[in-house]
């Protein structure tokens, strides 16, 4: 008897702005190109003023209307912007870590010199690593999780999994909670085949076999694992969980240091509780290892002790880290048709290429949630009214937006968290021309899973730190 698959919905992108559905950015530049006009025709003479002033006002429209790459010509101006300043001013150049004068420490390159990892000890879940976050005032902690393929459960057992994630998140967005962002990671990295290699031994050791046919089977099994070990990946999945904290470093048994020891303890429970394989709280020797990994051709088994790259070097379309080269692109739009439990099963493990995937996800107080959905609900009725006065046609995109806002309104009025969220992956390779080809697969399977990928060109070094478990992104 086939199982009844449970289905869920996304609501389109809010695209909500300051009228009628225009950004700020929007209106001003229109109204600046209606002032340029009437200046026009006011100080020029001759046939050629109409025409002039005409074209104004029609580029105006154009550079606010018309996307490039999924962003008009008012939102691109800013970013370029920001990246010719980094690049006269030499951002954009190799970064190399350096060593500080009169002590052993050493300062991370380019946009990673904002963080540091120490770690605090506490007497429940042991010692706890941190990564701190200058440039944004955060601590994070991370959980390292694990458990069976979720591609290969039943769906009463997926619809069991969802159910008590939901349950998990929804305790998390409370009205007096601390946590600033919640963020899930999960990545593929070079599999050397260890734990394979001593599966092998420890079953040769079991067996004490020493005749020759047992002699030619490992040896078959050996050259098995050297020739696939080279192209397979291991996945690993962290949950990350950050509060507010001072700018500069925050030492053991500071209010903030505690805070995010409670907020850990709570969260590591409530997995436990829900049914979610928790492997631990990573230390500070475990984060540094496991960000080293991001950064490395072929990672290291045994544990680093330096977390950060040694060179950076950023590009308008990608990051370069010592070996590696990375391109990021955010999730822009999730499927616009109901799916199933499974529907990201493509991206995360149909590639077959090195890649990391993460979902930050920022918690909204409930009060908050439900003013800013009456907020919205009452915007998007006055937005359909004008355009109905004018004569503008309701749109299919528009007429989402509503079900989206009147669906969200009515889950909170049932009891649901709300969180704002944003997901972002980065491809990794070895070198620039397998990177575009890699990229070139990830999109591929990302449609499959009804996902659209843009690339963010000019800030590729920001957004790669948002598919790091540090707690950045959802802006």
């Amino acid at each position: 008897m086939t199982e009844d698959k449970e289905r869920f919905r996304f609501g389109p992108r809010d695209r909500g702005g300051l009228f009628a559905g225009a950004r700020a950015g929007q209106v001003a530049v229109v109204a600046v190109a209606l002032v340029a006009c009437v200046v026009v025709l006011r100080t020029l003479n001759g046939p050629a003023r109409g025409p002039l002033a005409l074209a104004v006002v029609l580029v105006a429209i154009a550079s606010v209307s018309w996307p490039i790459n999924g962003r008009t010509l008012e939102e691109w101006v800013p970013v370029v912007a920001r990246f010719l300043l980094g690049a006269v001013a030499g951002g954009r150049q190799d970064a190399v870590a350096v060593h500080r004068r009169g002590d052993d420490a050493r300062r991370a390159p380019s946009v990673f010199a904002a963080f540091e990892v120490f770690e605090i000890v506490t007497d429940s879940v042991g010692p706890i690593g941190v990564v701190h976050d200058r440039q944004h005032g955060t601590l994070t902690a991370w959980l390292a999780l694990g458990g069976e393929s979720f591609a290969l459960l039943g769906e009463a057992d997926r619809t069991h999994r969802v159910d008590t994630w939901a349950g998990v998140l929804a305790s998390v967005a409370r009205d007096a909670g601390s946590v600033h962002r919640l963020q899930w990671v999960e990545r593929t990295v070079p599999d050397p085949g260890d734990a394979l290699l001593a599966h092998l031994e420890r079953a040769v050791a079991a067996s004490g076999g020493h005749d020759t046919a047992t002699f030619v089977a490992q040896r078959s099994y050996r050259e098995l694992l050297a020739a696939e070990c080279s192209r397979a990946f291991a996945h690993e999945l962290y949950f990350a969980v950050s509060i507010r904290g001072p700018r500069r470093s925050p030492g053991h048994g500071t209010p903030a240091a505690a805070l995010l020891e409670t907020e850990v303890v709570l969260l590591d429970e409530r997995c436990r509780r829900a049914g979610l394989e928790v492997i631990g709280v990573l230390t500070a020797c475990g984060i540094t290892t496991t960000l080293r990994r991001a950064f490395d051709v072929v990672p290291a088994g045994k544990p680093a002790d330096w977390a950060w790259p040694v060179a950076v070097a950023s590009a308008w379309t990608s990051l370069r880290t010592d070996g590696l080269w990375h391109a990021t692109f955010w999730i822009a739009e999730w499927p616009r048709h109901e799916v199933g439990s499974d529907f990201l099963v493509p991206l995360l493990a149909g590639s077959g290429d090195r890649r990391a995937v993460s979902v930050v996800m920022a918690p909204v107080p409930p009060l908050r949630a439900v003013r800013t959905a009456e907020h919205a609900r009452t915007s998007r009725v006055a937005d359909a009214e004008l355009r109905r006065q004018h004569g503008f046609a309701l749109t299919a995109r528009v007429r989402r937006e509503q079900e989206a806002v009147v669906r969200r309104e009515h889950e909170l009025a049932e009891g649901h968290g709300a969180y704002r969220f944003s997901a972002y992956v980065t491809v990794s390779a070895p070198s620039p021309g397998d990177l575009e080809r890699a990229c070139r697969r990830v999109e591929q399977v990302s449609a499959l899973a009804g996902l659209d990928l843009r690339r963010l060109y000019g800030t590729q070094a920001e957004a790669f730190c948002c598919t790091l478990p540090v707690g950045r992104g959802c802006e």
